[in-house]
């Protein structure tokens, strides 16, 4: 069974979780405390007010700082917290509170410049974004996948490659959407003629029913061989029989940050004759004994390294990003990339600024996209 819906039902969700789940954490570390205002001011900067009659201290601080770097709100008669923060580098952060020692989730602000970064929206043709519902008969559940469709795509006939793009651990098919802002992305980069239109799906990574009224995932289950059998048996079927995509593989890529980066980097070096485009953001190195080394990622991989010519000829794309305070993540590529070059196998490895976090996962994405199917 396939279903569609609007993106605003599917938004609207997850929206609602979120702000239930971030109430009810400030609720929970103190009585009556709530969130007035959060939004964006001039000169980079943003303004909060916080209700929380009986804290003795509230700081703030936001998702490319420590919590040791919370900046003090100041105190009104009647228990409000409030001031304003900044300035901040063009983003969309995730705004904290530290009350009383108690860290809690106040929401996200986004902070906007000249000229305007590739997430920030703007009055170019828009994509649409559709949540197909299915019966997964590889793993017995009800799944969904996000699927982005570029502008104009209603009202031609023109096929489209198509990009496989998975979140990390504890996210959702909506996580790219939602936190990345990949459809504004693909918007103003199409617009631009920076990035060829394609279709783009966004699967639930976790092997497990997707989220739903009475239903919530656990985000325990990362079985890579359960999340490709749905890929293979269960989406991309799918996909090719209710999109009108190309079924060649030199207009197939696979993407992913964090364990979607494990996953693709694995499925695409895998599967070679479905993508010939692969690439991961933060991904996590999965290695078959558990410990990354460079014996171990020689052996995962040792289809990859057994002919180097034949890889070079195959692959058109193999692109990994890191963010420079990674430092765990970091060791593990250049073991890979050192491995790589010692095999002469053609790839790109770059670093920016930054953490585990999606300030460095929306820039990986809008640096990526220029360089598919090209």
């Amino acid at each position: 069974m396939t279903g569609r819906s609007s993106t605003a039902c599917a938004a609207a969700f997850a929206v609602a979780l979120a702000v239930a789940m971030t109430s009810a954490t400030l609720a929970g570390r103190q009585s009556g405390v709530s969130v007035l205002e959060l939004k964006a001011v001039a000169n980079r900067s943003f303004t909060i007010r916080l209700n929380a009659p009986a804290a003795k201290e509230v700081r703030v601080f936001v998702d490319t700082m420590p919590s040791s770097a919370a900046l003090p709100l100041n105190r009104d008669p009647a228990g409000v917290w409030s001031g304003t923060i900044g300035p901040f580098a063009p983003d969309v952060y995730m705004a904290s509170c530290v009350i009383d020692g108690a860290v809690a989730i106040a929401g996200h602000v986004h902070i906007t410049g000249t000229p305007p970064e590739a997430w920030d929206p703007r009055k170019v043709p828009h994509g649409s974004i559709d949540q197909r519902w299915y019966d997964s008969r590889s793993l017995g559940l009800f799944r969904s996948a996000y699927v982005y469709t570029p502008p104009d795509y209603d009202r031609g006939s023109a096929t489209y490659p198509v990009l496989y793009l998975l979140h990390g651990s504890g996210g959702i098919e909506a996580s790219w959407v939602m936190d990345g802002l990949a459809n504004v992305i693909l918007d103003n980069l199409i617009a631009d003629g920076k990035v060829k239109p394609m279709v783009v799906v966004m699967p639930f990574g976790h092997p497990e029913a997707s989220g739903r009224i009475g239903n919530l995932p656990t985000f325990v289950r990362r079985d890579l061989g359960e999340f490709s059998r749905d890929l293979f048996e269960d989406v991309m079927p799918m996909i090719e029989r209710l999109y009108r995509v190309k079924r060649d593989p030199d207009a197939r890529a696979i993407a992913g940050l964090s364990m979607g980066g494990n996953q693709a980097r694995q499925i695409g070096l895998g599967r070679t004759d479905l993508f010939r485009y692969v690439a991961t953001f933060s991904g996590t190195m999965g290695v078959a004994s558990g410990t990354v080394s460079s014996d171990t990622i020689r052996q995962t991989f040792a289809t990859v390294f057994a002919d180097p010519a034949e890889t070079n000829a195959t692959l058109r794309l193999l692109w990994a990003a890191v963010g420079s305070d990674e430092a765990n993540l970091l060791a593990q590529h250049k073991l890979f990339t050192a491995l790589l070059d010692a095999h002469q196998i053609r790839h790109t490895f770059v670093t920016i600024p930054g953490g585990h976090t999606w300030h460095v996962w929306r820039r990986n994405l809008r640096d990526l996209l220029p360089l598919l199917f090209r």
